[in-house]
């Protein structure tokens, strides 16, 4: 019988230094349903009274790969919605479609996420009056 040598495989986790946001981008929960419907979204992130979608760098390759190694995560945008209470899933469309929610609240880098969002003026947009123009 052939003897396998065990290997020794060291997991480390290397802390992310900065995120660079491109956009933030405040959507109301009726669009925000639209375009993950239309985007074949099934599943998003809530943490602390808000929904996020973060949309992944345009970064491909050897960039992307810079970025990783010197601890930058880039997001080409980042939108969200303000939802209070969390809940598993958001239904939209008669039920016809349903967003699964994945609560994050026990994730210390998207609770400082979701706190950021909070204190930038995009958090403060006054839907009705947009809704005006």
């Amino acid at each position: 019988m052939e003897q396998i040598e065990k290997q020794n495989t060291e997991f480390t986790i290397e802390s992310v230094k900065q995120v660079i946001i491109q956009d933030l981008i405040h959507e109301n929960i009726e669009n925000f349903l639209h375009q993950c419907y239309v985007k074949g979204v099934v599943s998003t992130i809530w943490v602390d009274g808000v929904i996020i979608e973060p949309r992944n760098s345009i970064f491909k390759g050897d960039q992307e790969y810079r970025n990783v190694t010197n601890g930058i995560k880039f997001y080409e945008k980042l939108v969200f919605v303000k939802y209070p209470k969390y809940t598993k899933s958001v239904k939209w469309n008669g039920g016809n479609y349903e967003l699964n929610l994945l609560n994050y609240n026990n994730h210390p880098r998207f609770r400082a996420l979701a706190k950021w969002i909070k204190s930038q003026p995009a958090w403060e947009k006054n839907w009705s009056e947009l809704n005006e123009m």
